[in-house]
């Protein structure tokens, strides 16, 4: 009789434990229809828009779609990295962005909000600088805030994106990034004015 026990138990603690390490996704049926976009549709936010509000009702499921759908498509531009252009218009770092698929976080930021406010849900832009391994970076940041349900939130669709590591990027979304209270993201995200 031990040893069934003993095989039971074993056979319980496994399942157990391979049950707690597969993370369910929340958004895989929003992401998957948000990531069937066309590319034909692609080329102005205001096509993006226009798939975006007739495949999701709720503010909710578009943010997310806008989120995930700019993460998997933009490829960070590690050769433009520190070449911030301050006279570049929003409209011509979304542009581009669109254009090359690729960006900094000003056209993450910048394409995240725009789409945001064409579908109906209030954004914009923050800039500032980051904090990681407890410094302070020198170089700027930008990210987004939309109002979701009548709380703000916090949008990082760059760093959601992937991750820079010996001069490469690698793509891996970082849920981490989304959706973000405001209090929990100022550990590592600092605007440079008070909201």
């Amino acid at each position: 009789m031990k040893p069934i026990k003993f095989i039971f138990l074993l056979v319980l603690v496994t399942q157990t434990v391979f049950a707690q390490r597969a993370a369910v996704n929340q958004f895989a049926a929003i992401d998957r229809k948000a990531l069937q976009l066309p590319d034909s549709l692609t080329n102005t936010t205001d096509q993006i828009v226009t798939y975006i509000t007739s495949n999701f009702e709720t503010d909710n499921d578009r943010v997310r779609a806008i989120f995930i759908w700019i993460a998997s498509n933009i490829e960070y531009d590690i050769d433009n990295m520190f070449a911030i252009n301050f006279h570049e218009t929003r409209e011509e770092r979304i542009e581009k962005s669109l254009r090359t698929r690729k960006g900094i976080c000003e056209n993450y930021a910048a394409l995240f909000t725009d789409i945001c406010i064409k579908s109906g849900i209030k954004s914009f832009v923050i800039e500032g600088y980051t904090k990681q391994n407890g410094f302070i970076d020198y170089i700027p940041h930008a990210w987004s805030a939309a109002l979701i349900d009548n709380s703000w939130f916090l949008f990082d669709p760059t760093w959601g994106s992937g991750y820079v590591n010996n001069g490469k990027f690698f793509k891996k979304i970082n849920n981490h990034y989304y959706m973000v209270s405001p209090t929990t993201l100022i550990i590592s995200h600092i605007p440079f004015y008070d909201l």
